[in-house]
């Protein structure tokens, strides 16, 4: 095809400009992981001090651990960042509510007995998860439920987990937190935020708080368990 007049110009100028949009994008990604990282490393360093990584390129990361004690056995953290070298896509992506999000999944060495669902009514992952929140029983929390849809097939339990130390780590994540779940498939545990650096130590503290309270709740009493 010949290019003639004004054509050549535009179609180079086009060009350049998405080439420039797309390393822009990719730099600003690539800052943003590395500033995460940083903020991640310094709690991943409670638990082990080594851990496996996986790169997504510009699109993010995932690091998994074993703790080196406690009732965790096996926690994956993965932050998926936005596409920002798609000049056109962030602008859609912004509409439909989609941000850069982290998720962390965590197995227990021994299963809940129970489904939890907590999810943000802002979020758009209501039609994803597998587990409807409407065919489990309404849980209420207080202020919580203003923001929060809260299901479970064992609603006082749940509550009962969710009470004390567990609800204040919840009220601190209220702004960024999308979805938290108790599963007895594995992953057992599994929380979904918006990505925020300053709020990782609520994010990890609200993790323990449940895997130690889960324990408790499933650990044996009496004699009669003891042999």
């Amino acid at each position: 095809m010949d290019y003639t007049g004004w054509e050549l110009p535009v179609l180079i100028g086009l060009t350049v400009f998405l080439v420039a949009s797309y390393a822009f994008g990719a730099i600003v990604n690539r800052r943003i992981q590395r500033s995460f990282w940083k903020a991640l490393r310094a709690e991943v360093r409670r638990y082990a001090r080594r851990v496996s990584f996986k790169g997504f390129g510009s699109s993010g990361f995932k690091v998994g651990f074993k703790p080196r004690e406690g009732p965790l056995r096996k926690v994956e953290v993965s932050l998926i960042l936005l596409a920002r070298e798609m000049l056109l896509y962030l602008p859609v992506a912004y509409a439909l509510g989609r941000r850069d999000r982290v998720i962390i999944k965590a197995n227990l060495a021994k299963k809940p007995t129970f489904y939890l669902e907590i999810l943000s009514k802002k979020t758009p992952l209501k039609g994803e998860i597998k587990l409807k929140i409407e065919k489990l029983k309404p849980v209420e929390l207080g202020v919580l439920t203003k923001h929060m849809s809260i299901g479970s097939s064992r609603p006082k339990k749940a509550a009962e987990l969710l009470s004390g130390t567990a609800f204040e780590h919840l009220i601190a994540l209220r702004d960024c937190l999308e979805r938290f779940s108790i599963s007895r498939a594995e992953p057992h545990i599994m929380m979904i935020c918006r990505r925020d650096e300053g709020k990782l130590e609520a994010m990890f503290n609200l993790i323990d708080e449940v895997a130690k309270a889960l324990a408790h709740q499933e650990a044996p009493h009496g004699r009669r368990t003891m042999r």
